[in-house]
C-alpha cells in the first residue's frame, strides 16, 4: 500500500482486497454516498483528507443538508484549509470502460427523491455568497458518470467553493452506453441531454486566491463546463458530445467577474454549439443588480472539431457559432484552430463568430492564417473582425472591417477586393 498517511481512506465493494484490509470504511456497492460522507465528517474532525482506493462507487440518493443548497449526494463543509479530495488513480480509457480509477457512478434510481430538482453530485457547504467563506476545495484523480443525461444534474458545483483547484477529472453523461464496443468515438454521438444537465460549474466570482483547472473534460451534457469566476486558468481541459461544450457568464453569480478567465490548449470537439459568451460578467453596481462587461477572456490555442454529419453530433444538427448574449460584452483575445472532419486538416476557412455584432471586442485569429500572403489566399480565408494581413499582390497592408462579407480595406479606408 501506498502511503496516505493525513486521509481517511475509503474502499469501493470492487477495490481489491488489500485496499479494502488498509482502508478506514469500506463501501457496500449501493448507497456508497452515505459511507463517503461519513468519511468527509470524519476527516473534518481529524483534520485530514480523503483518499479514495480505485473502484467504482455507487450513489443512489441526493440528500437535503438544510443549508440552503441543492440536494447533493456529497456535500464538503467549510473547513478554511484546503480540504482535499484524491484519488488513488485515474481512469485511462473512458472511451470504453470506466472500471479502472476511482469513480462516481450515479444510478438512475438517485433520482427518485428529487424528482425535477436540479440537485448536485458533489459541491461545499451553502452560503449566502461563494467567496471568503472558508470553502478550498481541491479535486483531483476522480471520475463522475451519470447513468444517463436526461436529469438536472450538476456534477461538480463550485458555485459555493471560494479556491478551487482540479486536476485530472473526467465527468461523463451515458454511463448507461458507455461500455464495451459502444464508445461514441468517430462514428456515432449519444443522446442529446436535457437542459440542465451540467458537467462541472465554477466559482461565485471575485476570487481572492487560484481557481485551476487541469484535465478537466465532459462529454455528453447540455453544459459540459460552465465557466465563471475570476483569475481563472484551464489548461488541457476540454468538452465534447455535449449541446455547449463550453459557456462562459451563464449561471448566476452574486460576486465580481473583471478579471482574466485563461484557456490554453483547450478542445471543443462534436458540440451541437460553439461556446455561449453570457451576461454574467462585470460586477455587482452595489445595489442589488449588476453592471454587464468587460470581463477578459484569453484563449490561446483553442482547437474545435466542428463536424458537420448528422451522425457524428448529439441531435443530429449542428447549431450556432460562437455568441454572446450581449454583443461586445466581453474583452480578450482567442486563437484558434478549426478541423471540419475527421481526417481532414485544419482549416483556413472557418467561422468562429456569429454574424450578430457577437465578438466585436475579442481580438480573433486563425492560426492557419499568414500574416502576409497573396490575393488569392487571403480570399480563401474566413477572415476575423480587424485580421490585418499584408497583400504581397496588391503590396499594402489590409483590414477586415466584415468578417461574414470578406469586406476588406487599405489604411486609407478604401475598400479593395
Amino acid at each position: 500500500m501506498e502511503n496516505v498517511f493525513g486521509y481517511i481512506t475509503i474502499a469501493a465493494s470492487n477495490s481489491t482486497n488489500e485496499a479494502k484490509r488498509n482502508a478506514d470504511f469500506v463501501c457496500t456497492g449501493k448507497n456508497d454516498e452515505l459511507v463517503i460522507q461519513h468519511g468527509i465528517d470524519e476527516c473534518q474532525k481529524q483534520n485530514k483528507n480523503l483518499y479514495f482506493m480505485n473502484g467504482i462507487y455507487n450513489i443512489n440518493g441526493f440528500y437535503d443538508f438544510n443549508d440552503g443548497g441543492p440536494k447533493t449526494a456529497i456535500c464538503v463543509p467549510s473547513t478554511w484549509r484546503e480540504f482535499i479530495i484524491l484519488g488513488q488513480g485515474h481512469e485511462y480509457g473512458f472511451q470504453k470502460s470506466y472500471d479502472n480509477g476511482v469513480t462516481l457512478y450515479i444510478h438512475d434510481d438517485a433520482f427518485d427523491a428529487a424528482p425535477g430538482e436540479q440537485v448536485d453530485v458533489i459541491r461545499s457547504g451553502w452560503t449566502a455568497r461563494g467567496i471568503q467563506n472558508g470553502a478550498s476545495l481541491r479535486l483531483e484523480n476522480l471520475a463522475i458518470i451519470l447513468d444517463n443525461n436526461h436529469h438536472k444534474v450538476r456534477c461538480v458545483d463550485l458555485r459555493r467553493t471560494d479556491r478551487a483547484e482540479c486536476k485530472n477529472i473526467t465527468l461523463v453523461g451515458y454511463g448507461n452506453k458507455f461500455m464495451g464496443e459502444n464508445g461514441f468515438n468517430l462514428g456515432s454521438s449519444p443522446d442529446l441531454a436535457d437542459v440542465g444537465c451540467i458537467g462541472l460549474t465554477m466559482t461565485d466570482g471575485s476570487n481572492y486566491n487560484y481557481s485551476n483547472y487541469t484535465n478537466v473534460f465532459a462529454y455528453g451534457f447540455d453544459e459540459a463546463i460552465q465557466v465563471g469566476g475570476e483569475h481563472v486558468v484551464c489548461i488541457n481541459c476540454g468538452a465534447a458530445l455535449s449541446t455547449y461544450g463550453f459557456t462562459f457568464g451563464n449561471y448566476a453569480v452574486n460576486c465580481g467577474s473583471n478579471h482574466p478567465i485563461t484557456m490554453i490548449n483547450c478542445l471543443d470537439e462534436r458540440n451541437v454549439n460553439l461556446p455561449l459568451f453570457g451576461h454574467y460578467c462585470g460586477d455587482s453596481d452595489g445595489k442589488g443588480g449588476r453592471i454587464v462587461g468587460e470581463q477578459e477572456i484569453t484563449m490561446i490555442s483553442y482547437n474545435l472539431e466542428i463536424i458537420t454529419e448528422p451522425a457524428k453530433i448529439p441531435g443530429g444538427k449542428l447549431g450556432e457559432r460562437m455568441k454572446e448574449t450581449v454583443p461586445g460584452s466581453w474583452k480578450g483575445n482567442i486563437d484558434f484552430t478549426v478541423q471540419p472532419a475527421h481526417h481532414h486538416t485544419n482549416t483556413a476557412d472557418a467561422q468562429l463568430w456569429e454574424n450578430d455584432g457577437s465578438g466585436v471586442g475579442i481580438k480573433t485569429r486563425n492560426n492557419c492564417h499568414k500574416s502576409l500572403c497573396s490575393t488569392e489566399e487571403r480570399l480563401s480565408y474566413y477572415p476575423t473582425l480587424g485580421q490585418q494581413i499584408f497583400d504581397t499582390d496588391l503590396h499594402k497592408m489590409l483590414v477586415c472591417i466584415d468578417a461574414h462579407n470578406k469586406t476588406w480595406v487599405d489604411f486609407n479606408g478604401t475598400v479593395v477586393d
